[in-house]
């Protein structure tokens, strides 16, 4: 089995077009076609349903799919470390983080970090941390910013609270007020997260610890849409302090206290690695950015088992 086959294999996938996988990898597209017909005698199985101009994965195929992405994760990794060895600064980094967090936490870290790796490639992806994690036992990412969590196969590590207010617009009725209480709250039309999000549950959970059932008016995918929809006057949310600063001081959003909350609105966040995999120089420097930002031990560093470099 062959490297330009497995390219070829999750180009075709991630196209669903032959002629567009040829194009990125600037073939030609019977070269492609060749190389697919070849992986799928080697593997006995068919790995594509072609039906007219589509193109799709078959249940052989989904189940290849992971495998092949490990595969070339694991050669560009070598790959990296030898340029990390040969130039010092060159080699990639793939980072897995939450929606939230890439947009409102990383521009900043990641701006250091171009200052002292400023030829290094960064990918960032984003999702849901459920999405995030299997990224990273998938071998898609190297190392991921989200909700703490917890796996046997990964590392993680705790940076900080993500702090949670309720916000509301300038115009409503509880601008004018220091502070509500958490059934007051309830009695409001509600913004919500979707309910795949960490936010929903953590949000939907600190009501229903009151004994306050809100209402929920409307569910949302983007903390940027959220943001909006409470500005124009359709309802009231609680968002990550983190995201609303600017709003806040600009003046079209207001923070309101809630009085009587159990427990502080906050969620976890904390860094991921998988256990006892080597750490590249650029990840390794990423890594010891993000800890010292926010203060706290960086347990990465050291040799990391058979696979430490």
């Amino acid at each position: 089995m062959e490297l330009a086959q497995l390219e070829a294999f999750i180009q075709v996938a991630h196209h669903r077009s032959f002629s567009r996988a040829a194009e990125a990898l600037f073939l030609t597209q019977p070269s492609v076609t060749a190389r697919i017909q070849s992986l799928e005698r080697e593997i006995g199985e068919r790995l594509f349903e072609r039906t007219g101009r589509s193109v799709t994965l078959t249940d052989a195929g989904h189940a290849f799919m992971p495998h092949a992405q490990r595969a070339l994760t694991a050669v560009q990794e070598g790959t990296d470390s030898i340029e990390a060895v040969r130039h010092g600064d060159v080699g990639s980094i793939r980072i897995g983080a939450s929606s939230s967090i890439a947009t409102y936490v990383l521009p900043g870290i990641l701006r250091h970090f171009r200052e002292t790796r400023p030829r290094v490639h960064v990918h960032l992806t984003t999702g849901n941390t459920e999405d995030i994690i299997e990224k990273l036992l998938a071998g898609e990412v190297h190392v991921v910013v989200t909700r703490l969590a917890q796996h046997p196969e990964i590392e993680s590590l705790h940076l900080y609270n993500d702090d949670l207010a309720l916000v509301v617009a300038p115009s409503h009725s509880f601008a004018q007020k220091a502070n509500v209480s958490i059934a007051e709250a309830g009695r409001e039309p509600f913004l919500f997260f979707e309910r795949t999000s960490s936010y929903h549950s953590l949000i939907y959970s600190m009501f229903l610890r009151a004994g306050v059932v809100p209402e929920s008016v409307m569910e949302l995918d983007s903390m940027e849409t959220t943001k909006h929809m409470v500005e124009a006057g359709l309802g009231i949310a609680i968002l990550p302090v983190v995201s609303i600063s600017r709003e806040v001081a600009n003046g079209t959003l207001k923070q309101v206290e809630i009085r009587d909350m159990e427990q502080p609105a906050q969620r976890e966040v904390g860094v991921h690695i998988l256990r006892n995999r080597a750490i590249n120089p650029p990840i390794r420097d990423f890594l010891k950015l993000l800890t010292s930002e926010y203060g706290v031990t960086n347990i990465f560093e050291g040799p990391r088992g058979a696979d430490s470099d």
